[in-house]
């Protein structure tokens, strides 16, 4: 005797295979999706950084100090701490004997753009103008300045020994942009560059 049409036990293995088919196209849309977006604002948040590059690369070091308002007569050295940085394991890294500028401390309501006292090159104020929230949500970006090779014999310039800064061979400075790219998850990209004393 011929049979017509499927038995139900047919019809339950067939709606599971389509199930874990479209479950499996639906997560490749999913998980595209969002690596498409977090793509964009990489590529936004480096684009940032670069732009902080180019604008530091035309400073000498004692312009990077002026432009920032560092200098030895005010004790400025401490540790500087970046947080988000989920590969620390504490979510934050440590720069000693280090001074840290960002554009958290920016007021963006006024025009033009104020960052307050330590931004008298107003730099941060570009910066934080660059810094589009429709792109980059909760943006932030920032310096850490390190001086480097400072010698143990501070030269006759120096007031008041130690003088980390105008004595300093040379200064490490480490640009960041930052970003929440969900909840939960800061993203960070850091550019890192060098200013020899040359005068």
């Amino acid at each position: 005797m011929k049979k017509n049409g499927y038995s139900l036990i047919e019809v339950l293995i067939a709606i599971a295979i389509t199930s874990i088919v479209l479950l499996t196209v639906v997560t490749l849309f999913y998980m595209g999706r969002r690596n498409v977006y977090s793509g964009k604002q990489m590529t936004y948040g480096v684009s940032v950084g670069t732009r902080m590059l180019e604008d530091l690369s035309a400073l000498t070091a004692s312009d990077v100090l002026t432009s920032f308002n560092i200098n030895d007569q005010t004790p400025t050295n401490g540790t500087v701490t970046v947080y988000g940085l989920a590969g620390t394991g504490s979510g934050k890294f440590d720069f000693t004997n280090s001074v840290g500028r960002d554009t958290s401390v920016c007021d963006a309501s006024v025009t033009p753009i104020n960052c307050g006292a330590n931004d008298t090159g107003k730099y941060l104020a570009a910066w934080k103008g660059l810094l589009d929230p429709t792109k980059l949500t909760n943006g932030q970006a920032g310096i850490v300045i390190t001086p480097r090779n400072v010698p143990a014999t501070p030269p006759p310039t120096c007031d008041s020994p130690p003088c980390p800064w105008t004595s300093a061979r040379y200064l490490k400075i480490r640009a960041y942009v930052s970003w929440d790219e969900a909840k939960n998850r800061r993203r960070i990209a850091f550019f890192d560059t060098t200013k020899i004393k040359r005068d």
